[in-house]
């Protein structure tokens, strides 16, 4: 290949940990296309409350956990199979209810990510264009990418469609890999919106390897998430033309006490729900997730938890490592 095809593996509360602006619909409270059955181009129709699957290289691919994110800028979802330690992730540029392929999601080509991974493997199967697949030198591809969104619940913070991909990853000395992926759906998957909070409400003082992160603004949210108890996420955004973020993710049932990471990826794969104790963070269009450390809340009222953490992240794809460490305070009584 001409050059590495880098993608920005943006994960989620799964454990894989996000961060987001509060979404603002448009008029109305529930998006969807009236009785109409959508496919996914394999004459499918979503799947059943709150699943998300799909046929991946042939085998079938139902995720333990999944959740979303709705904002103004883009849609994410993601569905993760702890045992297998593998996911398939969507991000659209829209959060409208409609088809997005690449042909109508050119312009907007950063936002438009479809991928499948592993733990296990050193690069994930990306989704392009035939256009940007040949220009990277990638052989026998086909692009089959549609998504279609059938509905956005905002009453049940929820959201449906269907979805197939082909993807493409970089085995080295110019050889690459295709996987295709079929009669994918999710149905029903909860989304979170953040809830922006005062500066005098609380506040996140983060450090990334011994470096001040200096965030402009700070959102607490409640979240609820399929294989997680609800837990509070706190999220310092850095402005001025970058990304740069931090998010702390703490169980809504934790008291006073030091807790060890957790989070769906790191203790899930069963039937029973995990708490939440984890960060990560964005830097340099990198994603940073959970690897080991751990959460101490030192004071916790009806209303405010204060605490501290230290963390260490990795980046999925490259194996990058990063220290968080900090302390935080957070009003939970409009929560």
């Amino acid at each position: 290949m001409k050059k590495n095809y880098v993608l920005f593996l943006l994960l989620f509360a799964l454990g894989i940990s996000f961060t987001s602006c509060t979404k603002d619909f448009e008029d109305g409270l529930n998006y969807n296309n009236g009785n109409q059955e959508a496919g996914n181009g394999n004459g499918n129709n979503p799947a059943g409350t709150g699943v998300f699957k799909a046929t991946v290289g042939g085998n079938a691919f139902v995720a333990t956990s999944s959740s979303a994110i709705v904002t103004d800028n883009f849609v994410l979802i993601a569905g993760i199979r702890t045992a297998n330690k593998d996911l398939i992730q969507i991000t659209l540029p829209s959060n409208k209810v409609g088809t997005y392929t690449w042909a109508n999601s050119e312009d907007d080509g950063e936002k438009f990510v479809l991928s499948y991974g592993s733990a296990t493997d050193e690069n994930p199967f990306i989704s392009a264009s035939n256009e940007v697949a040949e220009f990277f030198g990638v052989k026998d591809y086909t692009d089959t990418a549609i998504v279609i969104i059938t509905a956005v619940d905002k009453t049940k913070k929820t959201i449906s469609g269907t979805f197939q991909f082909t993807g493409f990853r970089d085995l080295g000395d110019d050889k690459t890999e295709t996987k295709i992926i079929t009669n994918g759906s999710f149905a029903n998957i909860p989304y979170t919106e953040n809830a922006p909070v005062e500066e005098s409400d609380g506040f996140l003082n983060a450090k990334i390897d011994g470096v001040d992160f200096a965030e402009n603004d700070i959102d607490v949210a409640s979240v609820s998430s399929s294989g997680v108890y609800p837990y509070y996420s706190i999220v310092g955004v850095k402005n001025g033309g970058t990304d740069d973020s931090v998010l702390i993710g703490i169980s809504q049932s934790y008291g006073v006490g030091t807790y060890q990471a957790s989070s769906v990826t790191l203790n899930g794969g069963g039937e029973e729900l995990v708490n939440v104790a984890n960060a990560s963070c964005i830097l340099d269009d990198l994603l940073y997730t959970t690897e080991s450390g751990s959460l101490t809340i030192t004071s916790k009222t009806a209303t405010k938890i204060e605490g501290t953490f230290n963390f260490v992240v990795s980046n999925f794809t490259t194996g990058k490592k990063k220290t968080i460490t900090g302390s935080f305070a957070i009003n939970t009584d409009d929560l």
